[in-house]
């Protein structure tokens, strides 16, 4: 007698394979035209520094608990800690309304500031 029977998935149709360029990703212009590299020499920097911000925010954020943790019941000290953990917070957020008020900036103006090599008409 059998206790455990076996379980296999169902053949079920999925639809068609994925591929291409997804529904929000830009074809990359093979061209190699001022736009392109224009554009992504801005994106690449955009990337970079946001990664950067996120790094110093979560270095220091943890640097501040740490020494919240070992600062035992020195006042002062925790003062400073709490500090820092508002600081390295307050920078991120600057950073992401920085980016969101860029983004509203040029919707209103109707041009494209975070790719420059469109706005210009290169």
């Amino acid at each position: 007698m059998k206790l455990i029977k076996s379980i296999f998935a169902a053949n079920i149709p999925l639809g068609e394979p994925i591929s291409g360029i997804g529904k929000y990703q830009q074809a990359t212009d093979l061209t190699n035209n001022t736009s392109s590299i224009l554009n992504q020499y801005v994106s690449t920097i955009i990337t970079s520094l946001s990664v950067m911000a996120s790094l110093a925010f979560a270095i220091y954020f943890i640097l501040g608990g740490l020494k919240w943790i070992t600062a035992g019941d020195k006042e002062a000290t925790i003062k400073e800690a709490k500090d820092q953990m508002v600081h390295s917070a307050l920078g991120l957020i600057v950073v992401v309304v920085a980016y969101f008020i860029i983004g509203l900036i040029g919707g209103v103006l109707g041009i494209n500031i975070l790719q420059p090599g469109i706005m210009l008409g290169l």
